[in-house]
C-alpha cells in the first residue's frame, strides 16, 4: 500500500509517478466544494434562512426572509421542515387587503402576525398544521399590507400584542 508519492523507475529514461496522496487530496477537495454548494439550501430547509431584512417589535429584533412575489407568497413556509426560533418570513404586499393564508404543505405550527401601516393589527397564535392534509385557512380580520410568520409560541414569548409598532430594516439589495 502506498502512503506517499512513489517514484518508480521503469527504465533509464522513463519514470512513472504514482500519486495516491494527491489523488486523495483532490477527491476530498471535490467533496468539500460540492457539499458547500448545498449549504444554503440545507440551512434554509432547516429553518435558518439568510436574512433579507430584520423586523423589530418591542424589544425583539429578528432576521426574516421576504416573500415578495406571488410565487413566494403562495408557497410561504409550506414544504419546509421547520423555522428556527427567533426567525421569520415576512410577506410584503403592494396594497392593503384582507389576506387569507392556507396551511397547505405545512409541517409545523406557526404564529401569524397581521400588520397594517407599521403596527400589529392582530395575531393568530399557534396556528396548527395537519400532516398529510391541507390544514386550516386563516384570514385577517382587517385590511393588512404585511404578514409575519414566526414559530408557534414565539409572539407570545416576546409579549407581542395588537397595536405594537413594527419596524423593518431592509438588508442591502432588498426593497
Amino acid at each position: 500500500m502506498l502512503t506517499s508519492i512513489d517514484l518508480l523507475k521503469t527504465s533509464k529514461t522513463h519514470r512513472v509517478f504514482r500519486l495516491p496522496l494527491l489523488s486523495l487530496i483532490l477527491r476530498l477537495s471535490a467533496v468539500l466544494i460540492l457539499s458547500g454548494c448545498g449549504e444554503t439550501a440545507a440551512r434554509f430547509n432547516q429553518g435558518q434562512p439568510d436574512a433579507k431584512a430584520w423586523v423589530s417589535i418591542g424589544h425583539s429584533r429578528i432576521p426574516v426572509e421576504l416573500a415578495l412575489t406571488p410565487e413566494e407568497q403562495r408557497l410561504g413556509l409550506g414544504e419546509r421542515d421547520t423555522l428556527s426560533w427567533g426567525h421569520g418570513l415576512l410577506f410584503v404586499f403592494d396594497q392593503p387587503n384582507f389576506r387569507r393564508f392556507w396551511m397547505k404543505g405545512m409541517r409545523f405550527d406557526i404564529d401569524i402576525i397581521w400588520i397594517r401601516d407599521g403596527r400589529i393589527s392582530s395575531i393568530a397564535r399557534d396556528v396548527r398544521h395537519v400532516l398529510g392534509e391541507n390544514g386550516p385557512t386563516v384570514m385577517s380580520s382587517e385590511l393588512v399590507d404585511q404578514v409575519l410568520e414566526v414559530p408557534a409560541g414565539f409572539s407570545q414569548s416576546q409579549g407581542w400584542r395588537k397595536g405594537q409598532k413594527v419596524r423593518i430594516e431592509w438588508a442591502q439589495g432588498s426593497p
